[in-house]
């Protein structure tokens, strides 16, 4: 059973204490927010390769800094998928749909690593309720600042816009439908076409410290709650039908960040066991884990492309009849826990540095490029190889300009 263990968190905030006294100051900054938390901690993996020159590559791929790289490169794949999806590609699979849940079991799975961190922080020290109520307003704020000044701006420059450029890039119908102050309050009815999202995840974002500390009051007993809450979590991925995506409450995806949220408690109780117990993993371990990764990825990759296992094995997907999510939240986290605990090849892919560049800028990517592959000359392009270019390009140039100019002074 594993034990509630304050003192053997999964420490992200930095792994060469002795080498780089601003090392701490650069994971204190992580914490603030998990998109930047891949990308501020590689100038610490360099400087502890050059102190160390000697150190084995086996060691610096188990540390907890060089295990998350990959989390940017999952999120740059799943921002790809949704580019690829509205450019017009792959239409007969719901590549869209799979990023944007991918988006959320990796917003729910960090954000609740870092305030479950902070939260057994502040229970060890006996925090007074004016820390707690420090804590959380800080949680919210940062988390709040880090997104929404581009949304806002964004609605913004629409509200300002032609009508004929809202129904082209955000597919307003009506001159009437578009409200700014109804779009900027979250409204259900004024979440046109990609802003659906952002409401969805600042709404769990008041229900993730909930969960969290639930889960801590529950101490060593944690794993009881998870047992009906993946039976849930799986019933529910399996019975309900997410579509209307504008027009659905956080109650249709909720099991989706829970799964995330959830497989951050797991990885982070595996850590401190390991620790707690001095575990180490053997060959045959590692053999058994292979194993059931592999099937996880088998499984989440046959969900996506509707066929491959399900085909071979004779239990063809029936035809899909309209535009859907796929259920792949818990698969997504429970492959991100395996990867943390013991990384791969599959985490050194998606390493890849232009993955990870694309899940660093990768709102920005979300939110505008409609912008490009929308425009006239863009989209009525015949030649694949031209379009491709042309609309990662720019899209990457545009995302980039974005990122710098609004994302990153807000943070």
């Amino acid at each position: 059973m594993l034990g509630h263990k304050t003192d053997t968190v999964l420490n992200i905030q930095a792994t060469a204490d002795n080498h780089a006294g601003h090392d701490s100051t650069q994971a204190e900054r992580t914490e603030v927010n998990h998109t930047n938390v891949i990308s501020n901690v590689v100038s610490i993996v360099k400087l502890n390769h050059d102190l160390n020159p000697q150190s084995k590559p086996k060691e610096s791929r188990l540390s907890p800094v060089a295990k998350i790289l990959f989390l940017d490169g999952v999120r740059g794949t799943a921002v790809i998928f949704v580019v690829t999806q509205h450019t017009g590609y792959m239409h007969d699979i719901f590549m869209g749909a799979v990023g944007v849940d991918a988006f959320f079991v990796l917003s729910s799975f960090l954000l609740t690593m870092i305030f479950m961190k902070k939260s057994i922080k502040l229970f060890a020290e006996n925090a007074s309720y004016r820390k707690w109520g420090y804590t959380l307003a800080d949680y919210f704020s940062k988390r709040f600042f880090r997104v929404y000044p581009l949304f806002a701006l964004l609605s913004i420059a629409l509200w300002l816009m032609p009508f004929e450029y809202k129904q082209r890039y955000y597919l307003v119908k009506q001159p009437e439908d578009f409200n700014l102050f109804q779009t900027l309050t979250f409204h259900p009815e004024h979440r046109h076409y990609l802003m659906w999202t952002l409401p969805l995840e600042i709404s769990y974002y008041f229900i993730l410290p909930a969960f969290v500390l639930a889960v801590l009051k529950l101490g060593r007993f944690w794993w009881m709650s998870f047992v009906p809450l993946y039976v849930w979590v799986i019933h529910e991925g399996l019975y309900t039908t997410r579509d209307n995506f504008y027009r659905q409450p956080l109650s249709k995806h909720l099991p989706t960040f829970v799964a995330g949220s959830m497989a951050a408690v797991i990885l982070l109780k595996l850590e401190a066991w390991i620790k707690a117990t001095g575990f180490k993993f053997r060959p045959l371990h590692i053999v058994a884990l292979r194993i059931v990764e592999a099937v996880l990825i088998a499984a989440y990759l046959s969900v996506v492309f509707r066929g491959l296992f399900f085909n071979w094995l004779g239990m063809p997907l029936p035809p899909a009849t309209k535009y859907f999510m796929p259920f792949t939240s818990v698969k997504l986290s429970l492959l991100i826990v395996i990867e943390m605990i013991q990384p791969s090849t599959v985490s050194q892919i998606f390493e890849w540095v232009v993955l990870r560049y694309m899940g660093k800028i990768s709102f920005s990517v979300y939110l505008l490029h409609v912008f490009v592959i929308f425009t006239p000359p863009i989209k009525q392009m015949t030649n694949y190889y031209d379009k491709t270019f042309a609309v990662f390009g720019l899209v990457i140039l545009l995302a980039t300009t974005s990122y710098y100019l609004v994302e990153y002074p807000s943070q």
